[in-house]
Parts: structure tokens; sequence; C-alpha cells
């Protein structure tokens, strides 16, 4: 009988027989030189990633093991052209009775999700004016469960489980700061702004069962996450009964925050506060990918070219 022992990507060792839970990141149906089917996969954990394949896989195999299933594996380390790949012996899928730490297996952000949106509700909650404190807390608490797991994109930044969550978090701490050196925005607008900007790319992008995006919706690729969000507060403050002069601040606020047509905005921030959410969000965007490029990078040296930044390398100070 085969000892199978507990394993992390990083750790795995030539003739190791591991198991453990994994991340399915890529799942594609092959066929081998002796005409069988198997499946190519990619496991993955908070270490790393490593191929695997499933030989002699069955009809249905590649619907029950598709990209983005969270398995259990027991398998063995073999070398192929100078790389470790596991030859899967075992593999199912897991159940929601077993307690699983989700964020140990995919890209998740650093914070835990339920910090986070109390945090952010917290804020809502402390909004003075009436109108904008009551459209705030109703959309927080309408998309609740789909903030604490979306990405804030398919790709680039905060591309992790709950990175809108932590997308929306950070700015709205820098938003604080800024409402306490220029006393005279207005906290109110700009909080509700920060939390609402982003909203619409909760139905711009679908999702796996892991919590990463898979592909970008229908709607997404017709529409985009700015026109959604507009459409889901203009929805809400007509439910309501929103005052059409708050909503459509923060209407503007969500159009304006790409700043330029060819980023999805054909407006530009027409006051201070959609002004102060456009650079929050952009220094949050641009600072969480030159951190996750730096990551790779030795001190001293420049990194790889960060696509989001227009091909622009980093130094490591």
């Amino acid at each position: 009988m085969v000892d199978y022992m507990p394993s992390k990507v990083a750790k795995m060792k030539k003739g190791d027989n591991i198991c453990g839970y994994f991340y399915l990141k890529t799942s594609d149906v092959r066929v081998s030189n002796q005409n069988s089917r198997y499946l190519d996969l990619t496991l993955c954990d908070d270490s790393g990633e490593i191929n695997a394949k499933m030989w002699n896989a069955e009809d249905g195999d590649e619907i029950l093991f598709r990209a983005g299933t969270i398995v259990y594996a027991e398998c063995l380390v073999k070398e192929f052209q100078g790389a470790l790949q596991l030859r899967v012996d075992t593999i199912r899928r897991t159940t929601d009775s077993e307690d699983i730490d989700i964020s140990r297996l995919v890209p998740s952000a650093p914070e835990k999700p339920e910090e986070m949106y109390a945090y952010c509700m917290r804020i809502a909650s402390a909004i003075e004016d009436r109108d904008l404190k009551k459209l705030t807390v109703h959309i927080l608490e309408k998309y609740k469960d789909e903030l604490m797991v979306y990405p804030a994109a398919k790709s680039f930044h905060h591309s992790v489980r709950s990175g809108l969550l932590y997308h929306t978090y950070t700015m709205l701490k820098g938003a604080r700061h800024y409402t306490e050196l220029y006393p005279a925005l207005k906290g109110d607008l700009l909080y509700a702004g920060v939390i609402l900007h982003d909203i619409g790319k909760i139905r711009e992008m679908n999702l796996m069962d892991c919590g990463l995006v898979s592909d970008y919706s229908t709607e997404g690729n017709l529409l985009g996450h700015i026109t959604l969000g507009i459409c889901m507060v203009d929805a809400a403050a007509t439910e309501l009964g929103i005052p059409q002069d708050k909503a459509v601040l923060i209407e503007h606020m969500i159009l304006s925050h790409h700043y330029e047509p060819e980023f999805g905005s054909p407006k530009k921030p027409a006051f201070p506060e959609a002004e102060v959410l456009h650079y929050l969000d952009i220094v949050d965007s641009r600072l969480y990918d030159m951190e996750q490029a730096l990551e790779a990078t030795k001190q001293g040296e420049f990194s790889e070219k960060i696509n989001s930044l227009e091909k622009r390398s980093v130094l490591k100070i």
C-alpha cells in the first residue's frame, strides 16, 4: 500500500508520493501516443504550481475536473524533460463538508474578506448624508456574497480571490487620509464613490468555483463594468427613492474614474471628489502591480516588464 504524505508544491521532490488539496488552474483533454485520452492538468497551492497527468481519462472527467475546481489528489512526483511532473493516482472533487482554507490554494487578498467587508460597512454606516448612506449600505448588503469573493480583474491588478474588496478597502483607507489633508473634500461623497466605483465588476466577469475569473460575461464584454455599475447604482437609487441629484454624483464618479475615453471614461472628473477617486484608483492599482512584480525580483535588479504599466520595469531598492 502506497503511503501518500501531505506536501506543498514548492517542497515536492522526485520520487515522493504526495497528497493534498489543490486548485486546478488548467485542465485540458489530450490524446497519448497510444491513442488513449488523458487530462493535462496544472495543480496549484499557495507555494506554486506543477504540471500533472491523469492517464486513461474517462468520458466526463474533463467536466468533473474542469479548470477552477478544488480537488484532493494523491500523486507520484516524477521528472520529465528536466522538470517535476505529477502522475495522478487518485483524484476527486472536494465537498462542502471538508474544512478547506481556499486562500491557501488560490491567489487571494492578503486580508480576510470578513474584516475588509466589516471595515467598508463601518465607513458606509458612518456617512452623515442620509441618502448617500442609504444607497451605499444597501448595495454593500445586496452584493455581500459577491464582494467577499470576486477578484477586481481577470488579469492585472487585484486579479485574486477577494481582490475587488481588497482594492476597495485600500482605496477607502487612502480616501480617509485625503479628507484629513484636504478638509474641503466632501468625505461622504468620496467614501460612497470609492465603495461603489467598481461595483459593476461583479456583473462584468464570470466566476469559477475557486473564486477566480473564468472569463468576461456577455454583458461585461458588451457594456463593461463602468456602464454596468452606473446601471446598478441607478436601479438601487430608484428603488430606494434617492434624489436624482445625489445619485448622478455617484454615477459621474463611476463614469469618470478611468479618466480617458480609451480606458472607458467618456467624461473626465467634474468635481474634486471625482478627481481624487481617479487618483486613488490609479495609485492603488499601479502600486499593486509593482509590488507583485517586485516580489519575484532580487534586490538591486529590475523586474520583468509590467504589461499594465506600459511594459515598464521597476527597480527593487
